[in-house]
């Protein structure tokens, strides 16, 4: 999408607790969405529906008074029987939540649901439902037995957690994909500066979003053979292991990273010397930071 496109988009979020909330509305700012509210039940995201008519709702499955999939059949019920609390039956619904089995996906399914976040989440995770739901929309049906988006094409689960995967990964060769790749890492790379900064500094949630990041940077860099990316991704995580906590960490030193990162990703694969200078600088800057912790 371009960026006027998010920029005039309003997303609305759904979700209890504040912590989740914060960080799910932090990630859509830094990637460019300009309008976002915020509801901590389905009854007030109703209300603020009625208000505001989002172009996207995002909602957690479990809250009290009202959860995600009652909140979506109620505004999927305004299809047949019209509500000037629901402007729009057709929103787009994205549940974030932990739960993946293939019964909670057709129970989310037939509610109406459009599309899945599980959680944790990365940058791209959520980003990505984002340019599902608008640029790959699905027609929308109404009967007596089903209301919502068509069903034959399979909802998408986005999970971001921890990479299990047994030795290194697959290579990829196509170039299309390779790219693309490449891009997703730098896209998430901006994401997270963007983060950092609206939060003025490293917090708990922002730190463990940085480490997942960086967990699937090193293993997507592996499939494009961008050896040095993952080192530098790997050395970023080491620091922060080593680090203890959040307070311990250095905005400076995930900005130093960061740029990093996105120069080895532009770089070409002549460019040997370059590489293994960028690389060992990071890696005496992590040295030096973790021996001087150990000391403290």
């Amino acid at each position: 999408m371009k960026p006027e496109d998010l920029a005039s988009l309003k997303v609305l979020v759904v979700d209890d607790n504040m912590n989740v909330q914060r960080l799910i509305c932090d990630v859509l700012r830094a990637g460019g969405v300009g309008w976002v509210e915020t509801a901590s039940d389905g009854m007030k995201a109703r209300e603020m529906i009625g208000r505001w008519d989002p172009h996207i709702v995002f909602t957690d499955w479990s809250m009290p008074v009202m959860g995600g999939l009652e909140l979506t059949r109620s505004i999927r019920r305004a299809a047949l029987h019209p509500d000037p609390r629901i402007p729009n039956p057709q929103v787009p619904v994205v549940v974030v939540t932990g739960h993946r089995s293939e019964a909670d996906v057709q129970n989310a399914r037939k509610c109406g649901v459009n599309e899945f976040v599980i959680k944790p989440f990365t940058p791209a995770g959520l980003l990505s439902r984002v340019q599902l739901v608008l640029l790959r929309p699905r027609p929308f049906i109404v009967s007596a037995d089903y209301i919502g988006p068509d069903r034959r094409r399979r909802i998408e689960l986005s999970y971001t957690g921890p990479l299990r995967r047994q030795g290194d990964p697959d290579e990829i060769v196509d170039e299309a994909e390779r790219a693309a790749i490449r891009e997703t890492i730098g896209v998430e790379l901006e994401a997270l500066r963007a983060l950092v900064a609206a939060r003025r500094g490293l917090d708990r949630d922002a730190l463990k979003m940085i480490y997942r990041v960086m967990q699937h940077t090193s293993f997507r860099a592996h499939q494009v053979r961008a050896l040095a990316v993952s080192r530098a991704a790997t050395l970023l995580m080491e620091y922060v292991d080593a680090m203890g906590g959040h307070q311990h960490c250095e905005p400076e030193v995930m900005e130093v990273h960061f740029r990093a990162i996105a120069k080895l990703l532009q770089v070409g694969p002549e460019q040997v010397e370059a590489v293994a200078a960028m690389v060992d600088e990071l890696e005496a800057v992590v040295r030096q930071k973790i021996a001087r912790r150990r000391a403290a």
